[in-house]
């Protein structure tokens, strides 16, 4: 067996006879139970009477049990183990530590061990952004020109600080924009244009479309997704852009479905490819609070997406449709009078006429869990998984530092770990930018935060989400491949790996508020941290001497 078909086998949870009797000697391993990476709690597999301690034995055969990992099996005891050159660098929930660097040591008195497989192979890396909403555009264009530079290049250079690789954009308006929400295509009210003679995106101009050019000289490989909230009102049955669904009706879906079309091209010619599409942010959110929404059931997205793929194939076949777009689960909120909830709409989308067109599906982080991801990956392996939307909020009346402690202890575990486990190529929060009361928006979310906070004198306050980002973005770089890791016992730590141009990089969180002696085994190597409670970490192995 080759060494990336154990990898594949190991995922798949098959019997491994080749490491489980002949490397460790005790006979074959189930590997079942540790074959998808670890983002919670997860039981020790069970071990035979003379391996019940494993971390009170020196049996290189007892931790191979205990373990399940191809890589320890075959490397043996920590005799054998080589010499790395290790890094780490931690944030912390207090804000005490910011992206700080932090030491290792060969100490072996740690309480929590986690081993990583460097043999495996797990999804590949897309990369790590935020949305580029217009509020965030405007924000950012108020700045003093020099400061703006400087945010970009912080947040953008493949060289810089943070290294962000995607960005979402809103087609037309959303919650989260300076003046009340518009279309490409917005009419007085009874009036139609089915030929769409007066459809123009020149409203992007203003601030949106300068700034990505700008990210783009800054970071020439960005991704850009797109998502619309609404189609234009005359195409809807409520004659509005907030709630309502498209006019059952074959001229209003081969109409939108060129309308999205002609505003993917007009992007591309003004030098701004999109990457991917969602043909409808939210698609479940029957009621949005005073901004564009549009409840498309899953029939009509189908059946929006039998429309706009060949047309996309055929003028603009770089931009991949991605399904959904919406929450791991349905919210309760949303199945409110619903006679029939649809609560499982991507699998839905992929079983359906739609599923040829479709190269993933888009998630959002409001209901349910990351889990949900794994479940989806099971039945649909070759299907990518991109989380487009997640972002940090807050009671009315929470201070800074609660908001930083809550946002980044909820992120770092339930957004960036435990999606990067749960098969996700691709981790995004929310906005950008906002200003210091979380605008400027019409309606949706007063309570949102941004990557980044600006004040009207051009003042910059990097937030929770600005360190979660950077703690992936900065070190797993797009190309990077996740791989498995376990844990032994009932471990505080959240965890996940992946292989990079420069090393392996582990990301931990700890959960307790306690600080918790580590031991991070990556195949042949291993060394000591001591994590603080509460605290992200970004662990880096790199070249053997």
């Amino acid at each position: 067996m080759s060494t990336e078909d154990s990898a594949v086998a190991f995922s798949a949870g098959v019997q491994q006879p080749a490491f489980g009797e002949g490397a460790c000697g005790i006979g074959r391993i189930d590997y079942a139970n540790i074959g998808r990476l670890a983002t919670e709690r997860r039981p020790t597999p069970a071990l035979p009477p003379h391996a019940r301690d494993a971390r009170s034995l020196d049996s290189a055969a007892a931790r191979c049990w205990t373990a399940g990992l191809l890589a320890l099996c075959a490397t043996g005891t920590r005799a054998n183990r080589s010499i790395v050159d290790v890094e780490a660098w931690a944030t912390s929930a207090d804000g005490s530590m910011r992206l700080s660097p932090i030491p290792t040591s060969s100490d072996d008195n740690e309480t929590e061990l986690v081993r990583v497989d460097p043999t495996s192979a797990r999804q590949v890396i897309g990369g790590f952004g935020a949305a580029l909403t217009h509020s965030s555009a405007a924000v950012l264009e108020g700045m003093p020109e020099s400061s703006r530079n400087a945010l970009l290049r912080e947040l953008f250079d493949p060289a810089g600080d943070v290294r962000l690789t995607v960005l979402r954009i809103a087609l037309g308006g959303s919650d989260f924009v300076v003046d009340p929400a518009y279309t490409y295509d917005d009419m007085p009210a009874g009036e139609e244009d089915w030929d769409l003679e007066h459809f123009s995106t020149a409203a992007d101009d203003v601030s949106l479309r300068p700034l990505l050019r700008r990210i783009l000289e800054i970071s020439p490989e960005l991704t850009i997704i797109a998502s619309p909230w609404s189609p234009p009102a005359w195409l809807k049955d409520s004659g509005r852009l907030d709630g309502g669904q498209l006019r059952d009706d074959d001229r209003a879906y081969t109409t939108y479905a060129t309308y999205l079309s002609r505003a993917v091209a007009d992007y591309s010619a003004a030098g701004i490819p999109i990457d991917f599409l969602t043909v409808q942010n939210e698609p479940q959110a029957r009621f949005p609070d005073g901004y564009p929404g549009t409840d498309l059931p899953v029939r009509d997205q189908v059946r929006l997406i039998d429309a706009l793929g060949p047309l996309l194939d055929r003028s603009e076949p770089r931009t991949e449709i991605l399904a959904y777009d919406h929450n791991w689960s349905l919210h309760p909120a949303d199945a409110e009078g619903v006679s029939d909830p649809e609560t499982e709409y991507p699998s839905d989308v992929l079983t359906s006429s739609a599923a040829p067109w479709v190269d993933g599906v888009a998630y959002h982080c409001y209901a349910g869990d990351a889990s949900r991801q794994s479940e989806l990956h099971d039945r649909f392996p070759s299907v990518g998984i991109y989380v487009t939307e997640c972002s940090g909020s807050h009671g009315p009346d929470e201070d800074g530092d609660h908001i930083f402690s809550n946002t980044l202890a909820w992120q770092a575990r339930n957004l960036l770990i435990a999606s990067l486990g749960n098969w996700a190529s691709t981790v995004m929060t929310w906005n950008l930018a906002l200003d210091p009361v979380g605008g400027p928006h019409v309606g949706g979310c007063a309570t949102c935060t941004g990557v980044v906070t600006v004040d009207d004198t051009g003042s910059v306050t990097r937030n929770a989400e600005f360190y979660v980002l950077a703690h992936a973005a900065r070190f797993i770089p797009p190309g990077s491949t996740a791989l498995n890791t376990a844990e032994e016992g009932d471990s505080a730590l959240s965890h996940t790996a992946f292989r990079t141009p420069s090393g392996t990089v582990v990301l931990l969180f700890n959960d307790a508020p306690d600080p918790r002696m580590t031991k991070v085994i990556v195949g042949s190597t291993e060394t000591h941290l001591n994590i603080p409670g509460r605290s992200l970490i970004t662990l880096r192995f790199g070249s053997t001497r």
